[in-house]
C-alpha cells in the first residue's frame, strides 16, 4: 500500500554562468531534493519505504534509540535522504549506501559503490515534513524546513541587530513569519557550512533580504558566496542555501 501524496521528488534545475570547477557541468550542478509530508504519510507506506531503502545498520540505528519521538525523527530523515539518493543514482540500490554522521553531527554519505561517491547530502525535519537534498559535495548545499512557535518567534527575533529588524520591517511581515524567515536562512546556511548552531547566530547576519519572484532572498555579511532562497508555507517554510552565482530555474521548483 503506498500514498504517494506524501512524496514530493524533485530534479532542481542548477545553472552557472561562471566556471564550475573542474567537474563537469552536469555532474556539479545535478542536485535532488525529496520531501515527505508527513501528514499524508501511513504507517504501511513507512514500512515499505525502511524495508526497501535502508540498510541493516541504518535499522538497527533507529532501533537504539530510547525515545520514539527521536525515533521517529530520524527514520524520517533518512528515508528522505534514501529517497533523494535512489532517485538522483537510478539502477542503483539504495541500500548499499549508509548516511552516517560525521564529527558535527553533519549526515554524510558513505559506500563502497562509485555511483555513490562525491555527494553531500543535507536533511531536515519539522513537525509536518521530512526532506533531504543530494548534491555534488563540490558545490555545497543546505536545506532546512521549520515553523516557529509564537514563543519561539519571540526569541528568534529578540537578538537582532536593528538594522535587520529594519529589513524585516519593509517587507511587511508579521512576528511569526519573520521568525520563520531567519530561522530557515540560519539554519540552512548553518548546515551548509558544517556550523550548524554551534557558531555565535549574529555570524549568519544577513547584509540584504528581498523578495524576488514570490520568494524570498537572503544575502549575507560574512559569507557574500551563498545565498538562501526561502519559500513561505502554512506549515513550514522551507529554505535552500546554494552558491552565490547559481541559478534555480524557478519555474520549475515547487513547495507547498
Amino acid at each position: 500500500m503506498t500514498n504517494p501524496d506524501a512524496i514530493s521528488i524533485q530534479s532542481l534545475v542548477l545553472t552557472r554562468n561562471k566556471a564550475p570547477g573542474s567537474f563537469a557541468t552536469d555532474t556539479l550542478l545535478s542536485a535532488t531534493l525529496a520531501i515527505i509530508d508527513l501528514d499524508c504519510l501511513i504507517p504501511a507506506t513507512c514500512n515499505n519505504l525502511v524495508a526497501s531503502l535502508l540498510n541493516e545498520t541504518e535499522i538497527t540505528r533507529i532501533n537504539k534509540f530510547k525515545h520514539a519521538k527521536r525515533q521517529q525523527s530520524f527514520t524520517f530523515g533518512r528515508l528522505a535522504a534514501k529517497l533523494a539518493l535512489s532517485h538522483h543514482c537510478p539502477g542503483h540500490n539504495p541500500r548499499q549506501a549508509q548516511v552516517d554522521n560525521g564529527v558535527f553531527d553533519q549526515p554524510v554519505i558513505t559506500s563502497a559503490r562509485t555511483a555513490f561517491n562525491d555527494l553531500g547530502v543535507s536533511i531536515t525535519h519539522s513537525g509536518h515534513y521530512a526532506a533531504a537534498l543530494v548534491f555534488h559535495r563540490a558545490h555545497p548545499m543546505g536545506i532546512d524546513i521549520d515553523l516557529p512557535t509564537t514563543d519561539d518567534a519571540n526569541l528568534i527575533l529578540a537578538d537582532l541587530k536593528p538594522a535587520i529588524t529594519k529589513m524585516l520591517a519593509g517587507l511587511h511581515l508579521g512576528t511569526q513569519a519573520s521568525a520563520g524567515l531567519i530561522w530557515v536562512a540560519r539554519e540552512s546556511i548553518g548546515k551548509t557550512l558544517t556550523t550548524g548552531m554551534m557558531t555565535p547566530l549574529a555570524i549568519y547576519a544577513p547584509s540584504s533580504i528581498e523578495m524576488q519572484d514570490g520568494i524570498f532572498v537572503v544575502q549575507y555579511e560574512n559569507f557574500a558566496q551563498y545565498r538562501t532562497l526561502i519559500w513561505p508555507g502554512i506549515k513550514g517554510w522551507f529554505g535552500l542555501t546554494l552558491p552565490r552565482e547559481t541559478a534555480l530555474s524557478l519555474s520549475d521548483f515547487r513547495w507547498k
